[in-house]
């Protein structure tokens, strides 16, 4: 067992079936389940296997029952998503990746913010014009357990897991949000994959690591910009708070999620992430 209440601020634990206890009373919630056999549109190699079935459970809408009400109410909600190691042919085990829906009355797209609970993970993101057919930039955020990334307005998203254990992420985002997926299966994944890449080391031993490979897919691919997170304390997202912890102790901190045409000024790349 793994217990995340320490990182996550909630009483949860992960057996060994990559499965999550809920405990002390948190309301339990049952995953929606990412089967294989329903990502072979979004893979480099559609002839590719899977070790297991399953490939990523998501936990949607996670809340203390005396929260409950206060996160309704400010439009959110918080999830919680595991994903297994392995490999698909060369491409590292991954979310299928999507866009997010407009705030209503406007051109903007929901943000929304992820936070790693446990492992190493990397996300690629990915801005494309209003109907998603070209790309303008692409990052790859590398983060560590603690760490907090606001994928910004208009941006698309897949979360990799490029690690021999599991990854284990949460998000905040809008509870009105639709996603969409139609461009990364259109295109067969995002811009870029994350492959398996060997590396000769000391004394001649190799050690399996991780590149980057462009989707040639894609008819424009802009160059990918590799990143790390930065810490937001304006929206009181920080590694050293569990992003459930702050949120509900201040719900007001994350409107930025539900009206993100207030804060465009903030929500660019430049202000979110480190070079």
């Amino acid at each position: 067992m793994i217990n995340l209440e320490k990182q996550s601020g909630l009483p949860i634990q992960m057996r060994d079936d990559y499965g999550l206890v809920f405990e002390k009373g948190l309301p339990p919630v049952t995953p929606n389940v990412r089967e294989f056999s329903a990502m072979r549109n979004y893979l480099k190699d559609a002839s590719s296997t899977f070790w297991t079935k399953p490939v990523y459970y998501m936990y949607r809408n996670i809340a203390k029952t005396e929260d409950r009400e206060a996160i309704d109410k400010s439009g959110i909600q918080y999830d919680i998503t595991v994903v297994l190691p392995g490999k698909m042919g060369d491409e590292f085990s991954k979310t299928i990746g999507h866009y997010h829906s407009f705030e209503p009355g406007t051109q903007v797209r929901y943000p929304e913010v992820y936070e790693v609970l446990y492992g190493r993970a990397i996300f690629v993101i990915q801005s494309a014009t209003p109907d998603l057919e070209q790309l303008q930039e692409a990052y790859a955020v590398r983060m560590e357990r603690g760490e907090k990334v606001l994928v910004p307005p208009g941006f698309g998203h897949v979360l990799v897991n490029a690690t021999d254990d599991v990854v284990i992420t949460a998000n905040w985002q809008p509870s009105k949000n639709v996603s969409d997926y139609s461009s990364y299966e259109k295109h067969n994944g995002a811009a870029y994959y994350v492959v398996e890449s060997e590396r000769l080391g000391h004394a001649g031993k190799t050690s399996t690591e991780f590149k980057f490979i462009p989707n040639l897919n894609y008819k424009q691919l802009p160059k990918l910009i590799e990143v790390r997170p930065r810490e937001l304390p304006q929206y009181e997202l920080r590694s050293a708070l569990p992003s459930y912890f702050s949120g509900v102790r201040d719900l007001s901190k994350l409107d930025f999620l539900v009206h993100p045409s207030k804060y465009l000024d903030e929500l660019i790349p430049d202000k979110l992430f480190v070079t």
